[in-house]
């Protein structure tokens, strides 16, 4: 079903190619869509993002593995794109290094988790994006609304990877009236042994989309922990709620994809430059609510704040 549904995204891209070009871009401007692999939530974003951006678009798949198809750099640049379009890490590193030479081509990027790790803004001024993530701010903003009791949030990290993210929920953890306590790791076989030392300073905890802190074995054991310790948890996934932590905060895909077809928009008829974008947070959020979690760590959800909910995983 996965397939079919790539498919059909795929098809659909292609037949967008038909679309009018907007009044005031060049008739030879085209998109290239460069996917990171056949995930279907790629696939599925490239054809929302097509629907509505109003140009040509020409879609490229690394797969996973650029080595797999050699010869997809000349492949793109015969379709003459005006921009990129990067979606995942893998095609917005890809981007950034085939552009570095031909900054008339710009790029927008999304879907990069914990995007600062790559340095894609880093000597180049043709790129902009989209973050994956909520900014902290929201994300803490969001979580005290659910549970205004929460003073001390902990975090634990990597410094080679999420350095500049912690260093900004800092800043606004503190303009809100909270403590961040961030552990640094260099191991993913640290990260039980960090939340132990920490643990009895927090009633809360922040999952961070860091490489080296989330891995499968650590979020399920992490589940597990915050309801035996009866501490409220919150992730960036609606999985790992429905898994076992108490709240999540999310970006949806289809927001994204209107994001970024406004942004192209923007850009290719000269009403934004891309050197003044940057990387924006995205528009669109969704809250996962875990009720049964919250029942068993002590935590009552008042209406209002389940209003606000997306997603509830009842009792």
């Amino acid at each position: 079903m996965a397939g079919k549904n790539i498919i059909t995204s795929i098809v659909t891209i292609l037949l967008l190619g038909l679309f009018v070009i907007p009044s005031g871009a060049k008739e030879t401007d085209s998109i290239a869509v460069l996917l990171s692999g056949s995930e279907e939530v790629y696939a599925d974003t490239a054809a929302a993002f097509a629907s509505e951006v109003g140009f040509p678009v020409h879609i490229f798949n690394l797969q996973g593995d650029i080595k797999k198809n050699p010869g997809l750099k000349d492949k793109l640049f015969a379709s003459n794109p005006a921009l990129i379009f990067a979606l995942g890490a893998k095609a917005a590193y890809i981007a950034k290094i085939w552009t570095e030479n031909r900054p008339e081509i710009k790029v927008i990027f999304s879907m990069v988790l914990n995007w600062q790790q790559y340095n894609l803004l880093k000597g180049q001024d043709n790129i902009a994006g989209i973050a994956a993530e909520v900014a902290p701010g929201t994300q803490f903003v969001n979580l005290t609304t659910f549970v205004p009791k929460i003073k001390k949030i902990g975090v634990i990290y990597s410094e080679n990877n999420s350095s500049q993210i912690i260093t900004q929920a800092r800043q606004k953890a503190q303009f809100l009236g909270l403590e961040l306590i961030a552990f640094p790791i260099d191991r993913p076989e640290d990260f039980q042994t960090a939340y132990k030392k920490m643990r009895w300073q927090l009633d809360g905890f922040w999952v961070l989309n860091d490489p080296i802190t989330y891995s499968l074995e650590n979020m399920a054991w992490l589940a597990e922990k915050c309801i035996k310790d009866r501490l409220v948890c919150l992730g960036q996934s609606k999985n790992i709620t429905e898994q076992g932590l108490a709240f999540s905060i999310n970006t949806e895909p289809g927001d994204i994809a209107s994001q970024a077809a406004s942004l192209a928009r923007n850009i290719l008829l000269g009403h934004q430059s891309v050197s003044e974008i940057g990387v924006m947070p995205p528009l669109g959020t969704n809250i996962t609510v875990n009720l049964k979690t919250a029942d068993r760590i002590g935590i009552t959800v008042n209406e209002v704040a389940l209003n606000m909910a997306t997603t509830i995983f009842d009792k």
